[in-house]
């Protein structure tokens, strides 16, 4: 997740930017665009293979890669990338592959820039990189958070079943003592509700 970089006058700073290229020449204008508009360079990597590394040890905010065409190991280690530590990526290259796109949208991709580094231009493609990185994430925790919710639902059902089966409760009761339990333990009434489902699973009531 990108930072929020504030200077000691309290105004936002521009992202931090790891560059990741192993053409010195197209390296060197990516330099250029960048400084010329302010943005931070930690470093540049000539390695594609360095990228998740070099990352994970300087926790930039952007990852700006330029290369000649997407390639299957460099879209794997984007896939790594986007799976431990997600943060918008741009993607300079110098050809077209449009059977590839999908790969590079998949592999967690911002923007794919072909063939066209103008220092004028990299404002407006980082923002709007950086803007859809975060409405992807906003998604991403959406659906998260409703598979958290559906299965929490489906525990909760689970044991008030075995409850009904096993003490004969009615199905309100078996809520009700849930309830009770998870107050009397002080933990949610899910983990409440998991440990009743183990405890039948270890007696062999459960299905």
């Amino acid at each position: 997740m990108t930072r929020a970089v504030i200077s000691n006058t309290g105004l936002s700073q521009k992202e931090r930017a790891l560059l990741i290229d192993p053409l010195d020449s197209r390296a060197a204008l990516l330099r250029r665009a960048l400084r010329e508009n302010a943005y931070p360079i930690i470093e540049t990597v000539t390695e594609a293979c360095l990228m998740l590394a070099k990352a994970e040890e300087y926790q930039p905010d952007i990852l700006v890669v330029g290369m000649d065409l997407p390639d299957e190991d460099t879209l794997q280690q984007l896939v790594e990338l986007r799976e431990r530590m997600p943060l918008p990526v741009i993607v300079f290259s110098e050809k077209d592959a449009p059977p590839l796109v999908q790969k590079v949208v998949k592999a967690g991709v911002s923007a794919f820039i072909v063939d066209d580094i103008q220092p004028q231009r990299l404002p407006s493609i980082i923002n709007i990189a950086v803007a859809r990185f975060h409405e992807q994430q906003g998604l991403i925790k959406e659906l998260n958070t409703a598979k958290t919710k559906l299965a929490e639902r489906k525990t909760l059902e689970k044991a008030k079943g075995l409850l009904m089966k096993q003490k004969g409760l009615s199905e309100d009761e078996a809520y009700t003592s849930l309830r009770k339990l998870a107050m009397d333990k002080g933990q949610p009434i899910v983990k409440v509700a998991e440990s009743i489902i183990d405890v039948f699973s270890l007696l062999g009531d459960v299905e």
